[in-house]
Formats: C-alpha cells, structure tokens, sequence
C-alpha cells in the first residue's frame, strides 16, 4: 500500500511539474471552440496517457477514436471548460484532466482519498479550491464597471447556453454507448481470444464511460455555481429578473439523457475495470447532479 501510495505521489508531482510548465489552458477561437495545438492535442495527450497507465493504472485504449467518440469528446470539452473563462487557474485543471495528466479531481468540500494521497501536501491547497462553487459569483463581480442587472442578464444566459448544449451531447453519448454495446457483444459473439482486444475494448468502454461522467460533473459544478449567484445576488442586488433566472436554472437541473441502453448491463461479468458511473446514478436515468 505505501507502495502504491509512492507512486500516486509521483505522479501527482509529475503532474504538477507538466501543468505549471505550460500554465495555461487550452487555446481557443472563435465561438469558444478549441483550436490546433501541437502542445494540447499530441504532447500533453502522449505524456497523459503515460502517466494514467504507468502511474495511476488506470485503463488506456491503443484503438482509434471513432468519429461518434472524437464528437463526444469535443461536445465534453465545452461543459468542463471553466464558464468563468478568465480563470485560469481551472483552465489549467480542466486541461490536466482532459489529457489525462491528472485525473479527474472531485470538487465539493472534501477530496477523494486518491487524491489526496497523489498530489504532496504542499500541493492540496492549490487543487482543492478549484472547483468552489464560489468562483463563478467572484468572477461576475470582478468588474465592478458593469451593471447589476447586466450581471444576472450573464447567469441566466450561461444557464440557459448549457442547457442547451445537452441535447446534442446526449444524441451523441448515446450513439457512443450504443456501439460500446455492439463492441462488447461482438467480443463474445466471435470468441475472439486476442488478449489485448479484450483490454483495448475494455479500456475503451471505460474511457468513453468516464468522459460521460465527467461531463455529467461538470454540469453539477455550473449548476451549484449559478444556484450560488442567484442566492447571493438576491441579497446583493435584487432584481425583477430573478424569476427568469431560477427558470434557467431549473431548466438546466432537470435536464435529462435519453435513448442510450445501460453499459452496467452490457459488460460481460469478471472484468476488473469499472467506470466510476457503473456504481452511481446513471445520468441517462437522473438529472443534473447538483454538487
């Protein structure tokens, strides 16, 4: 165990070392959308990779992505993406996770222990405020040159923009998972013994199933962050746009996946690979989990 626990916090230092070196998210254009970059889209992704398996032993797929899982990814990017896009700091997170440098860090007032067992204790008070659901209502405030109604005028659009980007990433997660269903099934249709098909589909399956949760939290974490401007901007700043703003919000709480059939009841039993979501509420089934 203090083995293990030695190499969590390897590679939580590695980690850092990466992220600091690069400090930055990704680059984007217009309309938000990632742009090209050596450095983001084959750099950091190779030494990620690296530091999931060697370090982590997490699952790592050598297939190529289908067009349905590249499609997925880039919808996932524009939910976990900080919406308060001058914060930097969780850019640089957010980038970490996605190219699998770090993994995928819990917010809320406690971290895993897996987390806390990776990074040094040096390093804890830096990844542990990232994902405050504060952060949202401070960045709003930052300029003080703009007016209070413009100020929920901006929740109820960021509510409302989200909430509208989850259809299409449903439409597409499902598709993802209903080839996921194919790609196990025909595994044991054909009885094909190649060991590392087996660990490549798995390893696949597994990865698309925590993209989907990952999402599923990064919806969370903006739910809680405008739930918290709303309170605090009706003490702060009454407005007759609350209403249209608790809308939005409800709107974005209660929205829900459809159409995708269960991974939990495709993969075959014995695997020793688990996605996080197997064991949690699916998100094709339930809301927006609030945070």
């Amino acid at each position: 165990m203090a083995a293990r626990f030695g190499d969590w916090r390897a590679g939580g230092v590695l980690a850092l070392v990466i992220i600091t070196v690069t400090a930055c998210g990704r680059p984007t254009g217009d309309f938000g959308r990632a742009e090209p970059s050596f450095l983001h889209d084959t750099l950091l992704p190779t030494a990620g990779s690296l530091v999931a398996s060697q370090v982590r032993k997490e699952p790592v797929s050598g297939f190529p992505l289908t067009d349905d899982e590249i499609e997925l990814r880039n919808r996932a990017w524009a939910f976990v993406r900080a919406p308060h896009v001058r914060d930097w700091w969780l850019d640089t997170l957010v980038e970490g996770e996605r190219t699998r440098i770090l993994p995928i860090l819990k917010g809320g007032d406690a971290m895993s222990p897996e987390i806390v067992a990776m990074f040094p204790e040096i390093a804890l008070p830096l990844v542990a405020p990232a994902y405050d659901r504060g952060r949202y209502h401070r960045h709003l405030l930052s300029d003080g040159r703009v007016s209070t109604e413009t100020l929920w005028a901006r929740v109820i659009d960021d509510a409302g923009a989200d909430t509208a980007l989850i259809p299409p990433f449903c439409q597409v997660a499902a598709r993802v998972r209903r080839a996921d269903v194919e790609r196990l099934g025909a595994l044991r249709r054909q009885r094909l013994v190649e060991a590392g098909l087996h660990e490549g589909a798995e390893a696949r399956v597994w990865e698309n199933e925590e993209t989907i949760a990952w999402v599923w939290q990064a919806l969370g974490y903006r739910a809680a962050s405008y739930r918290y401007a709303i309170d605090h901007f009706q003490v702060e700043a009454p407005s007759s746009q609350l209403l249209a703003a608790n809308r939005a919000y409800d709107t974005l709480v209660f929205s829900k996946c459809v159409g995708a059939p269960s991974i939990r009841t495709a993969i075959p039993r014995g695997l020793g690979r688990h996605s996080r979501l197997m064991s949690t509420p699916d998100p094709f089934d339930e809301p927006v989990l609030q945070k």
